[in-house]
């Protein structure tokens, strides 16, 4: 019995360009051999709705067919919805690996799987009841949504931190993956050129170089 890897991204441009895509992958294999995956799958879609995602069926029916264990970076690329990964996990007898949840029997706890799904699902609602509050408010202020001469020096600092964010998950995302192509055995040129290949740049928008790589992996250790 092996493990089943499923990996997903919400839009088109995310799946072409590789943009968290690699991240995962690179969760997965930190904590286990991707050599050793019996499966891997691939899907760019919505977490909305699980029954209307065909890549995530395939891949829970070749690990109800085989015993294998499903395998995703982080809950959420599975579902936002409790309900939702909890039916899954029914489906696979508990037979369920995310890497943002603490396990170590093989099988992930039901108790433990609802109480991080529930956070998570809260969290959703969160988000979008303040971001529905904050558009109701700038519509009262008169500011005329999308056109950045309208902005205040609120919405400029809250899109300056949002782009902080933004370069930070980016940072965190290259240094996965660089990760993953250091324990290949490629070297800090060669990971450079790969990354440059691929149309990728540092925080500050310039191309890598093999002492760029290896400033990031001292600095990250």
């Amino acid at each position: 019995m092996g493990k089943v890897a499923y990996y997903r991204v919400s839009t088109k441009a995310q799946g072409e360009s590789g943009l968290g895509l690699e991240s995962q992958r690179a969760i997965l294999c930190h904590y286990h051999d991707c050599d050793d995956l019996v499966a891997e799958f691939t899907e760019i879609a919505s977490a909305k709705d699980v029954d209307n995602r065909p890549i995530l069926q395939q891949a829970i029916k070749l690990c109800v067919d085989g015993g294998h264990t499903l395998a995703v970076a982080k809950l959420d690329r599975l579902s936002r919805r409790t309900e939702d990964a909890l039916q899954i996990w029914g489906q696979l007898d508990g037979r369920l690996w995310a890497g943002d949840i603490p396990q170590d029997n093989g099988k992930m706890d039901k108790f433990s799987l609802t109480i991080f799904m529930a956070i998570a699902d809260r969290e959703r609602e969160l988000i979008s009841i303040r971001t529905k509050a904050a558009l109701e408010a700038a519509k009262a202020r008169g500011t005329k949504l999308g056109n950045p001469q309208y902005l205040t020096d609120d919405d400029r600092q809250r899109g300056a931190a949002s782009n902080r964010q933004q370069a930070q998950d980016d940072y965190y995302t290259h240094l996965n993956y660089i990760r993953m192509l250091r324990n290949e055995g490629k070297s800090y040129r060669k990971i450079a050129k790969q990354l440059n290949s691929e149309k990728k740049t540092t925080r500050t928008g310039a191309a890598f170089r093999g002492k760029t790589i290896q400033r990031i992996l001292d600095r990250a250790a």
